[in-house]
Formats: C-alpha cells, sequence, structure tokens
C-alpha cells in the first residue's frame, strides 16, 4: 500500500495557513526550492521547502503569518529585548538559540519558528553519498 506523499502547499496550509493567501506564494516556494536539497531531505523535500518558504515569507515581510499561534507572535524566537505601549512595538534578541545554532546558516534560520521547525527536521533526514560519474549527478 503506497501513501501519497504531501504537496508543498498542503504543508504550507498545515504549518503558515495564512500564507496561503499571500499573491507571492509561488515566488516564496520557488526560492525555498533552489536553497532545498532534494537528495537530503529524500520523502521529506516538501516538507522541508514549505517550512523553508514560510520562513523566507516572514523574514520579507509578508506579515505576520498568524500571529498569535505558535512560539512567538508572527513567527519570531528569541527573548523579547524590548516593548513599548504607545503604538506598540515589540523586539526580538536571538537569545539562547543563536548560541546553540550551531553554524550561519542555523542562526539565521533561528529567527522564525518555521526556521526552527526545519533544522529540526534536518536532524532527522540523512544524506544520500552517491557516485555522480564525470558529468556529475545533474548530467552537466
Amino acid at each position: 500500500m503506497s501513501v501519497t506523499p504531501l504537496t508543498v502547499e498542503q504543508y504550507i496550509q498545515a504549518v503558515a495557513p495564512a500564507l496561503m493567501q499571500d499573491p507571492s506564494l509561488d515566488v516564496y516556494v520557488e526560492m525555498a526550492k533552489e536553497r532545498t536539497d532534494r537528495g537530503f531531505y529524500g520523502v521529506k523535500y516538501n516538507h522541508a521547502v514549505a517550512l523553508m518558504a514560510a520562513h523566507i515569507a516572514f523574514r520579507l515581510g509578508a506579515g505576520t503569518l498568524g500571529a498569535g499561534s505558535g512560539s512567538s507572535e508572527g513567527g519570531s524566537t528569541g527573548s523579547i529585548t524590548s516593548k513599548r505601549e504607545g503604538d506598540l512595538s515589540v523586539s526580538y534578541g536571538a537569545g539562547a538559540v543563536s548560541a546553540s545554532a550551531g553554524n550561519l546558516g542555523d542562526a539565521e534560520l533561528s529567527q522564525t519558528r518555521w526556521g526552527l521547525m526545519l533544522i529540526s527536521l534536518r536532524k532527522g533526514c540523512k544524506p544520500f553519498f552517491g557516485v555522480c560519474g564525470s558529468r556529475g549527478c545533474n548530467g552537466r
């Protein structure tokens, strides 16, 4: 019995439903695909692309993507470093997240809840190492 894998859009609907209404969704997904290695993630590729797309969308200012749900307002992570009540302003610091991130890519990913989920997903993946031949894995 084979199970049909979920699509990138199905994952986005589950992890960042507000992003489904964004007119730039296709651009975020394409950007995420360019940064996500299918060979590394294997059957988890669509999940990884969806998390990366949500991370990119939030970092580029696509709105709150469901502020108030998840780890922090609008996907931001880290401890609150400043607050202001008049006209409401909240700033988040990297805090302990960056210290444990491991590398610059992880530090950048650790700034949103979707990036943190991607780091967690990545820990459960094992890269595929294959023999590509003289023309490389893409046949070029």
